[in-house]
């Protein structure tokens, strides 16, 4: 939201000559430090810091001037407030461009922090653990009464369902959720858990 406007003086107290007015000119002068002030102000209840905020408020008063507005003009202030947010919310979108290509790039980076990169490979040791209870579990299978471990094969590995297990093996939808329950059951057991 735009600050209320500061009193206006008379457009005839002025001698023209935009933003950058000579030195002489303290109407133009007052007017400027006036609406600096009233930017910084604005822009410093957005920002970080007072220096962001001075370098909006300066580079919002080169961009007036360059584009051959005049502080006479009715919509000097507001015009003003618009290219100093513009300009702040453009810094703000390059910052945040910035680290995320700094942050996705820096080798350094990669190691630390919440963002860390995890290893896709597994150390030895898990690698080993892994082995070692892939085998206990082919093996619990194996032990599985001969329907028991066709129904689980089937719906773990085959990817059907119940109806087509019991299709297959010529027994009820019922008794293929006994199956798999039961060999679920056994290979939890075996796990300690």
């Amino acid at each position: 939201m735009i600050p209320a406007r500061s009193p206006r003086r008379d457009a005839s107290s002025c001698s023209g000559g935009g933003v950058f007015a000579p030195s002489g000119d303290t109407g133009v002068e007052a007017e400027v430090n006036r609406l600096r002030t009233d930017l910084v102000a604005y822009l410093l209840r957005k920002t970080r810091g007072a220096g962001d905020a001075e370098d909006v408020v300066q580079e919002a008063f080169v961009r007036f001037h360059r584009a051959g507005h005049d502080l006479n003009s009715a919509d000097a202030r507001p015009l003003l407030f618009v290219i100093a947010r513009n300009i702040q919310l453009d810094r703000w979108k390059a910052d945040g461009r910035e680290s995320a290509r700094r942050s996705a790039h820096d080798i350094h980076d990669l190691d630390n922090g919440p963002r860390a990169i995890a290893s896709e490979t597994p150390d030895a040791e898990t690698g080993l653990i892994r082995r070692q209870d892939l085998a206990a579990a082919a093996a619990v299978i194996r032990a599985l009464p001969p329907k028991t471990r066709d129904a689980f094969l089937l719906h773990r590995f085959e990817a059907l369902t119940y109806r087509q297990i019991a299709g297959r093996l010529g027994v009820s939808v019922s008794m293929v959720e006994k199956h798999i329950a039961e060999a679920l059951r056994q290979l939890k057991k075996s796990r300690g858990d």
